[in-house]
């Protein structure tokens, strides 16, 4: 066993102190993810050596805690004869140690989405060997196609299994309409015998009582063997709309948000239908039929559409289809809805543009189905008007969504702002590193200079 004075152990912070290390460390280099990328000061430049006046390429710290230029500043501590400074610490291999550490330790952190993003992130940048650049996208490609390979057998595996719930769910459904079906009949069956019996016994005790039936006494007007004269029926006029109209009190909902952010609201409440409902037909009404054929052409790029959509402005094979298809969704304008078409097949609707008055919120409801569900967009304090009319009217109490819709909008923005950040941000860099002057390192010696006697030590 060998003595311990043959083992050397280099403690680097006898001569520099770790809380020096790393803020020398951050002046020249900040973390993304497990990567390090060049730190640039508030103004957008980088550390610059104070010897050279230049950005620093190899950089080494003295023990006066300082970063220099490695070349400069051995020369500059060789032409001094004794210098102040004795030890010094390269921060180039540190650096790769810390980024070698964050790899490590967030191996398998990351999805691979990210994981192909932070590849290609590195391939674009300038400066890397296209062996590199090759290997890396290569070993990305390799990852995702394996994690692809993974989830698509996990995918026929739930797409199973969700199949065998569904007619579970089915059949669950089923024997609990027979057994309410039969329930209702019972229910029926006992109070056609309650009221049987109810009337039997009113007959026996008449008949016990011997009751006569009393005889009608003829007015002066009518005498015998005159004809009375016939009544004329009272015309009874049919009752309004409004009385005999029912809402659904429990599917009436609404959200008050700008014009400009009715689409990411809808967008929000078709990908939501496709998760919370089955067997849906949902009709969107708009003003005019230029909106109509302007949200048709927006919602076929939309990624929450997974359905059919089809645009009901004229008496169509697309039109018919909409009373077909077991799930879809429809638009139609206004002035289209009025010309009665057959759109009862409807169970949802969602007022994208809100009626003008509160008849033809009524007349909207009417060609559909009182008992629909219903989502409006109100924009203006005249269109939350007309909810307040509906409310009054018929004693109904809109859901009010405005906070989901807003939280979502909130969450659309802040994802964009953050992508358009990341996007500036890979190009500042850029940019910097292709603006960046060119390193001196050339030093010469001069003829008078000698060497240091003292030993300066450099750890790697």
């Amino acid at each position: 066993m060998a003595p311990l004075d043959d083992v050397t152990v280099m403690d680097v912070a006898r001569h520099f102190s770790p809380n020096e290390i790393g803020k020398n460390l951050s002046k020249l280099w900040t973390a993304r993810g497990c990567e390090l990328e060049t730190a640039l000061s508030e103004t957008g430049s980088v550390y610059i050596c104070p010897l050279t006046s230049c950005p620093v390429r190899c950089p080494i710290l003295l023990d006066d805690g300082c970063i220099y230029e490695e070349h400069a500043a051995l020369t500059w501590l060789r032409s001094m004869g004794s210098p102040s400074s004795k030890w010094a610490l390269r921060l180039g291999p540190l650096a790769e140690a810390v980024e070698a550490f964050l790899q490590h330790c967030n191996a398998g952190g990351y999805c691979v989405s990210e994981q192909m993003e932070q590849a290609m992130g590195e391939a674009e940048m300038p400066g890397t060997p296209w062996l590199r650049k090759i290997a890396i996208l290569e070993a990305s490609m390799e990852q995702a196609e394996k994690e692809a390979a993974s989830i698509r057998h996990h995918s026929l595996e739930t797409q199973a299994l969700l199949q065998r719930l569904k007619k579970q769910t089915a059949k669950k459904k089923e024997e609990a309409a027979l057994c309410l079906q039969r329930a209702f009949r019972s229910k029926q069956l006992w109070e056609k015998q309650q009221a049987a019996a109810v009337f039997l016994q009113r007959w026996w005790r008449n008949l016990r009582r011997g009751a006569k039936k009393p005889k009608r006494r003829r007015g002066k007007a009518q005498k015998k063997g005159s004809v009375k004269p016939a009544e004329e029926p009272a015309q009874s006029s049919p009752p309004p709309v409004e009385s005999v109209l029912e809402l659904n009190k429990q599917h009436q909902q609404y959200a008050r948000i700008e014009e400009k952010d009715k689409r990411a609201v809808l967008d929000f409440f078709l990908d939501q239908l496709m998760y919370d409902s089955t067997n849906f037909r949902i009709l969107i009404v708009t003003s005019s039929d230029e909106r109509a054929q302007g949200l048709r052409k927006v919602l076929q790029m939309s990624k929450a559409v997974q359905y059919p959509l089809v645009t009901m402005l004229k008496s169509d094979d697309e039109s018919h289809r909409f009373k077909e298809l077991p799930e879809c969704a429809g638009i139609i304008s206004e002035g289209r809805l009025r010309g009665n078409p057959d759109v009862s097949a409807a169970n949802m609707m969602v007022n994208f543009d809100m009626p003008r008055s509160l008849d033809d919120y009524i007349l909207r409801i009417q060609m559909v189905d009182p008992f629909v569900k219903v989502m409006s967009l109100p924009a203006s304090p005249e269109e939350m008007g007309v909810i307040r009319q509906v409310e009054d009217k018929f004693g109904v109490v809109f859901r009010n969504m405005e906070g989901v819709a807003r939280f979502k909008i909130l969450q659309n923005r802040k994802a964009l702002r953050n992508k358009l950040a990341a996007t500036g941000r890979l190009s500042e860099i850029y940019l910097s590193s292709c603006r960046m002057p060119s390193l001196l390192t050339a030093y010469s010696h001069s003829a008078g200079h000698s060497f240091m006697s003292n030993r300066i030590t450099v750890y790697n």
